[in-house]
């Protein structure tokens, strides 16, 4: 088990052995209290997330399926 905290800095990969970037943050809907995507980078008012069901692995990497990334507002 991992801290969020210790999630800062990991480079993620896909499945398909594709660097994707390095988490920046997480979004967490503050409604059910869980983590819903991991940010890996930002672009102007608008940050690109990774869906927390598209996580497989987390270990040296953080491993990924293949989807489409999502962008959220900031808050």
């Amino acid at each position: 088990m991992k801290k969020l905290s210790e999630l800062n800095g990991m480079k993620v990969y896909s499945d398909r052995a594709r660097y994707i970037g390095t988490i920046e943050d997480a979004v967490i809907d503050d409604r059910e209290g869980a983590i819903v995507g991991l940010v890996f980078e930002r672009k102007g008012s608008k940050a690109l997330s990774i869906p927390y069901g598209s996580l497989m692995a987390i270990g040296d990497i953080v491993l990924v399926q293949s989807k489409k990334v999502e962008a959220v507002a900031p808050t």
